[in-house]
């Protein structure tokens, strides 16, 4: 095993929220994506891979005081994982009342003024919906990502409880292009949990689990046929989008169901994650760079190459700010502070990874999975270590 499964786990959790937070310094475009002549690509390219110019969004606080804060998307991932844990497994009536309770934390967020910013920001980002107050296909494949972590090694109980998962955000009739799409996608992460996933041949083993006519079949023929002519990202974006333009226009003179144009972002992340499969950091870079679909396609990027390559592969300098430091009174924790009241933990979307890791392995204690103590804690010998008493 080239790397243990609660990595994987932790890799998956983590590349999602990554892909959800990162956002690009500079103005500049990227060079993956400009038309830069040759002689200012070398420079370029190693501004680029500078970490610096990218930071995690919500991961860095303004103010003394100010907490940190999870991305639109991850906050839902962390909300249904959190069912998931709670009942050992999926349940219906938990898992609709968790995405209620998300839906109406997210329109209480909205309503006050503390989040007028980050609101704008994310609706001039967010993809179109599915429906009214529902989420957007590819919002639905991230959402149901803690069902492929659990039930991974079982793919007719996998498919089944995607089914019956996705069903709080779909509207009736069933449309059989987002139960495709979300199945996939979820597929490919077992597979990585599996290691039994090899990007060359990724795609080809997912086409045969689509229906030949739905949108997505046809957009991962064009993810693999742009792969092996490795053309660059926007490249590919803007050939899929046409692509799906031709398709909805044809869909409507020839009467003929071709899915939702909405699988776009799930095809561009097969595509960032197939033509880099082993640097998950170059991988979200590019992606990142990809406009108003920059949250949703990095998310997805994200998950599976986390999934592939685990939480060790990622900068640590991204890894340290999943970290969160909190004291007994204050979240941020200063100079003054007594070393006896601070206590470190990791971040909340790494710890529900882990505690969704004991429900798979069956651990009783999902709260403590490893048992671990409050690091303050001491032990002494009488009459040793201590002084002896007059």
């Amino acid at each position: 095993m080239q790397y243990s499964l609660l990595s994987r786990f932790q890799g998956a959790m983590a590349g999602l929220s990554f892909g959800s937070r990162l956002r690009r310094l500079p103005p500049e475009k990227s060079v993956f994506l400009s038309k830069t002549s040759p002689q200012k690509v070398n420079h370029d390219s190693q501004t680029l891979l500078n970490l610096k110019q990218h930071r995690l969004k919500g991961c860095e606080s303004k103010k003394k005081d100010e907490q940190f804060t999870s991305s639109d998307n991850e906050s839902l991932v962390i909300q249904m994982t959190r069912s998931l844990i709670r009942c050992q497994g999926w349940e219906r009536a938990d898992w609709n009342q968790s995405w209620q309770e998300w839906q109406q934390n997210q329109q209480n967020q909205q309503s006050s003024s503390s989040a007028i910013e980050s609101v704008s920001d994310l609706a001039c980002t967010r993809p179109k919906s599915l429906g009214n107050d529902c989420l957007s296909l590819a919002e639905v494949a991230v959402a149901t990502v803690p069902i492929a972590l659990l039930f991974h090694e079982q793919p007719a109980q996998l498919q089944q409880q995607l089914l019956q998962g996705i069903q709080v955000w779909q509207e009736s009739p069933s449309c059989q292009g987002l139960e495709q799409a979300v199945i996939v996608f979820n597929k490919a992460i077992a597979l990585a949990l599996k290691e039994e996933l090899d990007p060359p041949t990724l795609i080809p083993t997912l086409l045969n689990h689509l229906d030949p006519q739905i949108d997505l079949h046809q957009q991962l023929q064009q993810v693999q046929s742009l792969v092996e002519q490795r053309v660059s990202l926007e490249t590919a974006r803007e050939l899929l989008l046409k692509n799906s333009r031709e398709l909805a226009i044809r869909s409507q003179t020839e009467e003929i169901w071709v899915g939702s144009p909405d699988t776009i972002p799930i095809a561009l992340a097969f595509y960032s994650f197939v033509s880099t499969p082993h640097n998950p950091a170059i991988a979200l870079l590019r992606s990142v760079e990809m406009d108003s679909l920059t949250p949703i396609v990095s998310t997805l990027t994200g998950a599976l190459s986390g999934a592939y390559n685990s939480i060790s592969s990622f900068p640590l300098s991204w890894r340290l700010q999943l970290q969160t430091t909190t004291t007994s009174s204050s979240p941020i924790i200063s100079s003054e502070t007594p070393a006896k009241s601070r206590k470190q933990s990791v971040g909340e979307i790494l710890q529900k990874a882990t505690e969704l890791f004991a429900v798979w392995s069956g651990v009783y204690n999902t709260a403590n999975p490893f048992l671990e103590t409050d690091s303050t804690l001491a032990v002494a010998a009488p009459n040793i270590i201590r002084p002896p008493q007059i």
